[in-house]
């Protein structure tokens, strides 16, 4: 154990204060944070940095001025590479994490720092260390980009089993806020950090490891009902040292200073206070933003052990990973937290450590498939998939019996896999969540739950309805939830036309009227807006009412007919294991869940304990039925679900695609060894696989080079890509004349078919702005969509265009070097599929 190297070591404190918009409260506090731990850093007593190798920033206004200083340091650091960043945590609508700045707007992604750059900078240092400090909301989804921010760690992650030298810590659970005090000096986390640098812990350490200040401020946090924050450590990490211990050396503390880039204002007088609690109202761009909350994250990355354990109070941890539904991952994360806590030892010494992932259905299945490797030579789908399914679980939680029980048959039939899944349907359930109709009702109510005979009863009018005039189904493409509730919707004997006019048109139609669209729904958004109801997981309404955004409770409808749920449990059987001591670890925590004590732990997050009564922790007071039950024999079968996929498919809307993809000189750029056009194409006939049958697909290039500057392109989809791939781009960017066109294509579409009730998109793909002054066309309520994916931006730089697609579609921005995996996921998301 040792104090860094200050010479060979950088570091870069950021904070935003202010902000310009309205919506995103000032916090004061931040800018006290900034100074308060750049003053200790920079005291030789208690640490070492020399003051021109720790910088400052408070209130940045643009991306650059947090990217450009912090690229600086990653290449001068050599030993440690310290990043600091406080301030509002922000989600787009696809889920990612962006960084607050003092411009920062909540329709403007691009206005704030896209966590996924900010990782990359840091993941690319030649730096020994690296440490990562984020005071902000939302900080557990930064995780999965200083994990997997490239195909050379996702390898060197899957063939270790663990990344050596990776410690994570963070403010409280993933989703949920930390606090910022109204009044207070600093945030309510970073506050108890400088408390204990300043007073130091008793013992003989002369070094206050990370270790040890995480136990201390955890055990602060949780005195004080505050939320608690989560570690994450891999080997010995953790006793990495930024300070000496005070309470052995007795020093006194210093007096805190600020220090800015040039051009930016340091002062924080007269800054609006922040509200002490609540969520900012839902908004179409951000999911949602926390007024005077924070989330906040301390993560260390290192590329070896260094330094020794000797004199530590505690062990590093024995850390287990769990993998879980993608939906679930706050709530597993918290069950996961009550554990590490349940099993604290002398000292609140931390002794388990509980890594929480969550990925799809598919993914799960594609991942063991490949036993959680790829080959030397995999294909870039599957590169992508490890990419978002992390490192191989220990524990692995499904939504249904039926999923797990296909994988295990999938994984028994594959000669020469390197996995297997024990255990049968009989033994796996842990807890279960019926599905339910969640109906908005008067601000201020107890929610209250009625039960009717059946789902497509409820929905064709035929039973007593909710007050709401539609229900939003979640995408069964991309949902259980979703998926489920159509072996109910479709039953058996129900003909095709009757399952589309009963059942999906309504549907549909209220789906556009919430503004949901199509892909993975925020239901988050729709249960914060209370316009509609939304078909969801009992725990899902059950944990809404309980920490609801506003006024609104939400009532809750139980079909006699509806599905469960089950969340089976396993763990997988590595042909090459972790070792004993992760195997005990992982077993210790399996049997802690099916406990009694790990009963109450789900039910006080919301689900229903297979161990315990159905009534018990939140669920007795929040919506949920209190006399509903799990009935023997309700599990849902293969058959179940293949049938009602099948009805599904052939009732739900189809959809016609058109592909816009810019021809222009400025293509060529080059992106991942790649040509921007290249990466482009790579990116649309990677998602071309997830057609279904009923599916158009057409393809344009536009530029000046071309006569008439659009080259329509002719064909089935594979011959259209191969006659695109001859192009070499060239000339100007007639982006406008490309919108105009497209919309006008899809409106003779439908003119041509007035009752093919489809989906009708535009997918634009440019790297510039329009360089010839066309007219935009208007989009009305005609059912055509509009996507710009702005390759090589960040955001959509266009005001025209962000006008353009703010109600009728999307304008987004796609990292350099990223472009292949962001455009088939846009373009994915378009055909109802799932590739988050």
């Amino acid at each position: 154990m040792r104090l860094p190297d200050f010479a060979q070591s950088r570091a870069v404190l950021i904070g935003t204060a202010r902000y310009r918009s309205s919506r995103l409260a000032d916090l004061p506090s931040v800018a006290n944070n900034v100074a308060a731990l750049r003053a200790r850093l920079t005291d030789p007593a208690l640490s070492g940095f020399p003051a021109d190798r720790c910088t400052g920033i408070v209130n940045p206004r643009r991306p650059d001025r947090v990217l450009r200083p912090v690229q600086r340091a990653a290449e001068e650091a050599r030993d440690l590479l310290l990043v600091y960043y406080a301030g509002h945590g922000l989600l787009d609508r696809d889920g990612e994490l962006h960084l607050g700045l003092r411009l920062s707007h909540e329709q403007q992604p691009w206005t704030s720092v896209r966590f996924a750059e900010f990782a990359g900078q840091i993941l690319e240092s030649g730096a020994r260390t690296k440490i990562v400090i984020l005071d902000c909301c939302y900080s557990g989804r930064a995780m999965q980009h200083l994990h997997m921010s490239d195909d050379g760690l996702v390898e060197k992650a899957t063939a270790q089993l663990d990344i050596d030298g990776l410690y994570v810590l963070t403010s409280s659970a993933a989703n949920k806020p930390s606090l910022a005090p109204e009044g207070d000096e600093f945030t309510a986390f970073t506050g108890r950090l400088l408390k204990y640098i300043d007073a130091g812990l008793p013992g003989p350490q002369e070094l206050l490891t990370m270790q040890a200040l995480y136990r201390a401020v955890h055990s602060d946090m949780h005195r004080h009902r505050l939320p608690r924050p989560q570690q994450y450590s891999g080997n010995l990490v953790g006793e990495a040292a930024l300070v000496r211990n005070r309470a052995r050396t007795g020093t006194e503390p210093v007096v805190p200073m600020i220090e800015d880039l040039p051009g930016e204002p340091a002062a924080v007088d007269g800054v609006r206070r922040p509200r002490r609690t609540g969520l900012l109202a839902a908004h179409p761009g951000w999911r949602r933003a926390v007024g005077g909350g924070l989330c906040i994250g301390v993560l260390t990355a290192t590329a070896s052990a260094g330094g020794s354990p000797a004199g530590a109070p505690c062990a590093a941890p024995a850390a287990i990973r769990m993998l879980v539904p993608l939906d679930t991952v706050a709530m597993f994360t918290d069950i996961a937290d009550a554990y590490e806590y349940a099993t604290r030892g002398a000292g609140n010494c931390q002794r388990v450590r509980v890594t929480v992932a969550g990925a799809s259905r598919d993914d799960v299945a594609r991942a063991f498939a490949l036993s959680w490797r790829t080959a030397p030579h995999a294909s870039a789908t599957d590169r992508r998939l490890m990419g978002r399914v992390g490192l191989p679980p220990d524990v692995w939680i499904a939504d249904l019996t039926a999923d797990m029980a296909t994988v295990q048959a999938a994984l028994a039939a594959t000669p020469g896999a390197e996995v297997r899944i024990p255990g049968d349907a009989t033994g796996w359930p842990i807890a279960e969540s019926p599905v339910v109709l969640a109906e908005p009702g008067e601000p201020g109510s107890t929610p209250v739950s009625r039960h009717v005979p059946s789902w497509s009863g409820l929905l064709a009018g035929r039973e007593p309805r909710p007050r709401t005039t539609g229900v939003v189904r979640p995408d069964p493409d991309t949902t259980t939830v979703g998926r489920l509730v159509n072996v109910s919707l479709y039953p058996p004997g129900q003909s095709t036309t009757a399952a589309r006019n009963e059942v999906q048109r309504p549907l549909d139609a209220a789906a556009a009227d919430a503004g949901q669209g199509i892909g993975a729904p925020d239901i988050a958004g729709l249960l914060c807006a209370g316009r509609t109801g939304v078909i969801v997981a009992e725990w899902q309404l059950v944990r809404h009412n309980l920490h609801r955004c506003g006024a609104v409770t939400w009532n809750s409808w139980y079909p006699g007919d509806t599905r469960v749920l089950d969340y089976p449990t396993t763990q997988p059987e590595w042909a090459h294991p972790a070792g004993d001591r992760i195997r005990r670890t992982a077993d210790a925590f399996t049997a802690w869940m099916r406990s009694p004590a790990g009963g109450r732990a789900f039910a006080d997050r919301g689900l229903r304990p297979r161990n315990t009564g159905p009534d018990t922790g939140i669920i007795s007071r929040n919506g949920a039925s209190p006399n509903w039950y799990a009935k023997q024999g309700y599990a849902t079968g293969v058959p179940d679900l293949e049938r009602a996929g099948s009805a599904y498919q052939a009732a739900k809307r189809p959809a016609t695609v058109v592909v816009a993809v810019d021809g222009s000189g400025s293509m060529t750029a080059a992106d991942g060894g790649r040509t921007r056009f290249g990466a482009a194409l790579d990116g649309i006939t990677a998602s071309i696989g997830m057609m279904g049958p009923r599916d158009d697909f057409r393809l344009f290039v536009f530029s000046t080079a071309v006569r008439g500057d659009l080259w329509e392109i002719t064909g089935s989809a594979a011959k259209s890509m191969d006659r695109a791939r001859g192009y070499r781009p060239a000339g100007e960017t007639p982006l406008y004349l490309a919108v105009d066109h497209g919309v006008r294509r899809l409106r003779e579409d439908r003119r041509a078919k007035p009752h093919d009730d489809r989906h009708r998109i535009l997918v634009v793909l440019t790297d510039g702005r329009d360089t010839t002054g066309h007219r935009l066309p208007r989009l009305t309520d005609d059912a055509v969509r509009v996507v710009v994916v702005n390759v090589g931006m960040s955001g959509c730089p266009d005001p025209r265009l962000r006008a353009l697609t703010q109600r009728h579609g999307d304008c987004v921005g796609v990292s350099s070097g990223a472009v292949e995996v962001e455009v088939a996921k846009q373009i994915e998301r378009l055909w109802q599929k799932e590739a988050t």
